[in-house]
């Protein structure tokens, strides 16, 4: 799963969209906020600002404070780490970083490591000053070396923690109800299991997974998403539901097989792109169309990079909009993470940004409703409509942005450079209605659009 980072990237200015690595939306930079770190594989932010990631070979869980790494680390744990044959780090050493929803008055922060490799664990350590003290160890499961152990942790919406397992190699185990690996587990902030889960005797939540590294929970549905690597196809995105059943190893991507058992991922990527730790936006600096989008990591050593989901109102449970935020030159993504303040940031092999968002004062903005006109000419409000705002010039497109339109039919679009554009809406793939607007700094301009969804 994880590739080794082959080159050194040196950055000491916010970067702006031009950058080689691969295009960024118009307006939005990067900001190193910690360089030279030795593999970030884990990002928790906690509600004071702080941000902390854990290193994944060095048993170590690092805390930066106001845009500084704090020299001491908050926990180093003995941990067994493991390479392959390339000499690429495998699945031991601390995989898992979890702040408690109630970290503010418990200080209990979350890890999920490798003491040996035939061993996991998962332990919280109590803040104190910067310093994690008093190791309680809620679970000790079963490995088998580095092969696909997951790692993630994420607290869920009604506070039970979420634990994904990898296979360990085994794929027969991924159907095993006696065995935990290829297993999302949901237990109890102490390690017991909830009364409701699917068997109330098992920490089992879902099973049929070949290797889950990365679960984030939607900010209004409070349902769980998590990625899971497919082998040579398939790596895909899936909705967490009760005793579901992905299907590995019986197949992937989507099964096609009668049993209504199995679940189909949201999305499957063929060729994989190694889709690892998510987060979903949920803070208010960035741009309106990204908020509460779901961006994911993915970590290719070539094309690894930052990715967006839009979910289709109002349930949030089907795709709207899937593409690339940026991807390429980065040596590829680990984790994901929105922190308290607001910023989005992500960790590379050796390195952590922060995302700059465009600067509102000198940008535009726009603003409609999309109805649809019936025949006696009454108009509907159209839901889950794709918005595109398209900027051209006379021989090319230089960007372009996308949205859906929300419960009320409305779409928006912010922290956009000025000039002439294209609206066009698509609904159900079809080109449905275009226009043209001209946008001004410091404006938000209005473009109600009226269409009819009939072919």
């Amino acid at each position: 799963m994880l590739k080794r980072l082959t080159w050194i990237l040196v950055l000491t200015l916010v970067l702006r969209a031009s950058i080689a690595f691969g295009q960024l939306p118009p307006g939005f930079g990067l900001e190193v906020v910690v360089g030279n770190a030795n593999v970030p594989v884990a990002l928790a932010s906690v509600p004071d600002g702080r941000l902390f990631y854990a290193e994944l070979l060095t048993g170590s869980v690092r805390v930066v404070r106001d845009g500084r790494l704090i020299p001491e680390p908050f926990i180093t744990l003995p941990i067994a780490t493991a390479f392959n044959e390339r000499g690429d780090p495998r699945g031991l050493g601390i995989l898992g970083l979890a702040a408690h929803p109630d970290f503010s008055t418990n200080g209990l922060m979350y890890v999920l490591y490798t003491p040996s490799p035939e061993e996991v664990v998962v332990a919280h350590f109590k803040d104190r000053d910067g310093i994690g003290v008093e190791e309680t160890d809620i679970l000790r499961q079963p490995g088998n070396g580095g092969m696909h152990n997951g790692g993630r942790l994420r607290f869920s919406s009604d506070g039970t923690l979420l634990i994904t397992r990898g296979d360990n190699g085994m794929q027969q185990l991924a159907q095993d109800p006696d065995a935990l690996q290829g297993k999302i587990m949901r237990v109890n902030p102490d390690g017991s299991i909830p009364d409701d889960n699917p068997d109330p005797e098992s920490p089992i939540f879902a099973s049929g997974i070949r290797n889950s590294f990365g679960i984030a929970v939607h900010p209004v549905t409070g349902a769980a998403f998590f990625s899971d690597n497919g082998p040579t196809t398939d790596d895909e995105i899936n909705l967490l539901v009760p005793a579901g059943n992905y299907g590995w190893p019986r197949c992937v991507g989507a099964c096609n097989l009668s049993d209504p058992l199995l679940k189909d991922p949201l999305i499957s990527f063929t060729p994989t792109i190694c889709p690892v730790g998510m987060d979903f936006y949920t803070g208010n600096t960035f741009p309106e169309q990204y908020r509460g989008d779901l961006f994911f990591a993915s970590c290719k050593t070539l094309t690894g990079g930052v990715h967006r989901i839009k979910l289709v109102p109002p349930l949030f449970d089907r795709v709207g909009i899937q593409e690339d935020f940026f991807e390429g030159g980065l040596g590829g993504v680990l984790d994901v993470k929105t922190s308290a303040d607001g910023s989005l940031y992500f960790s590379t092999f050796d390195t952590i940004f922060r995302i700059v968002p465009p600067d509102p004062d000198v940008t535009a903005g726009l603003r409609g409703t999309v109805t649809d006109l019936d025949f006696e000419g009454n108009t509907t409000p159209i839901v889950g409509a794709v918005a595109v705002l398209r900027k051209k010039n006379e021989r090319t497109t230089l960007f372009k942005l996308k949205t859906l339109t929300d419960e009320a039919g409305v779409y928006v679009f912010t922290g956009v450079p000025d000039g002439e554009y294209r609206v066009v809406v698509k609904k159900d793939g079809l080109e449905k209605a275009r226009v043209t607007v001209d946008l001004m700094v410091g404006e938000t301009t209005t473009s109600n659009i009226r269409m009819s969804i009939s072919p």
